[in-house]
């Protein structure tokens, strides 16, 4: 197992439309660096090193369920 450390930055957006119903949009991009891996033969070595990066982009809907309250976390 290989465990990497990265970082990750995004952003988001939800927007309410009534009735208990929103609707999200949200984008993450992620970074874990470099990982290096060498091949060693006798009469060779080869090295090839990768970079890990990714873009995530998530819609949703939602829907809230219960009595009304003034925002999030009213109620709870």
């Amino acid at each position: 197992m290989v465990v990497k450390a990265g970082w990750t930055a995004g952003a988001g957006l939800e927007s309410a439309f009534g009735g208990g119903w929103s609707g999200k949009l949200e984008y993450l991009y992620f970074d874990l660096g470099d990982t290096e891996r060498t091949l060693t033969t006798p009469t060779t070595i080869v090295t090839d090193t990768r970079r890990t990066t990714d873009n995530i982009v998530r819609v949703g809907l939602n829907y809230r369920w219960g009595g009304g309250g003034g925002g999030y976390g009213a109620g709870y």
